[in-house]
């Protein structure tokens, strides 16, 4: 098979309309950032399904996943041929649909063929004018045109998004927000520490342990300007 013969179609999920070509051997959809086709939803496993390309066609086939495959609404438990149109649905909100484009091409090619039927020729003598042969006007045959439902959506460019990464959503931004919460945690709390430091040894001894220890070069410089000697002995 050529490599524009097959597309997967998410037509329900996290990415909808989203056009993916078959144009590898194999090919995975997950959850997980590294398969090839990335669906961030609750009911897909990190490695749901993989699809083979085969000589006599295109094959879907479970990865051991939690909510199961459904290839036309039926539960699939080993590697199942994918015929044009067929649905797969990855646990219960998930739904691809495989897309072969074989027939139509078939179709366009022979209809692009030349007519090479041989006509009858009719002989003449040399020494006469052949007589003149009306040529049938040949009327322009249509172009098939393909199927109904695969004419409102119209193919991205396979090359621009082949190069792309595979899209992940809401991980980022869930990540970044659980950063920032914890990071002012930590702050908070190291100001507490300081604070309860502090005043434990300021009330110790009169303070002498905090004022007149190896710090107190640094409070005469914060609180001489207030009047503030600390008694030292």
């Amino acid at each position: 098979m050529n490599e524009s013969e097959a597309v997967l179609v998410v037509e329900r999920g996290p990415v909808p309309t989203t056009q993916v070509p078959l144009q590898s051997e194999q090919m995975t959809v997950g959850r997980s950032a590294g398969n090839d086709l990335v669906l961030v939803d609750p009911e897909v496993s990190r490695r749901h399904i993989r699809i083979i390309r085969r000589a006599d066609g295109f094959a879907v086939e479970d990865s051991g996943s939690t909510n199961g495959t459904f290839v036309n609404g039926q539960r699939i438990t080993h590697l199942t041929l994918l015929q044009d149109g067929d649905t797969i649905d990855l646990g219960d909100t998930v739904r691809l649909r495989f897309v072969a484009l074989t027939e139509t091409a078939a179709s366009l090619e022979e209809s692009a063929k030349p007519d090479t039927a041989e006509r009858p020729t009719q002989a003449y003598s040399p020494a006469t004018t052949p007589p003149a042969i009306a040529q049938p006007m040949q009327q322009p045959q249509p172009r098939p045109q393909p199927p109904a439902q695969y004419q409102a959506a119209a193919l991205p460019s396979y090359s621009a998004l082949a190069h792309q990464s595979p899209p992940v959503y809401g991980e980022q931004e869930s990540r970044r927000g659980r950063g920032l919460l914890i990071g002012c945690g930590l702050l908070v709390a190291f100001l507490l520490v300081c604070a309860g430091t502090f005043l434990i040894l300021d009330a110790y001894d009169q303070g002498r342990l905090l004022y007149c220890g190896p710090l107190s070069p640094f409070f005469e410089v914060i609180l001489g300007p207030f009047g503030y000697n600390p008694m030292c002995p």
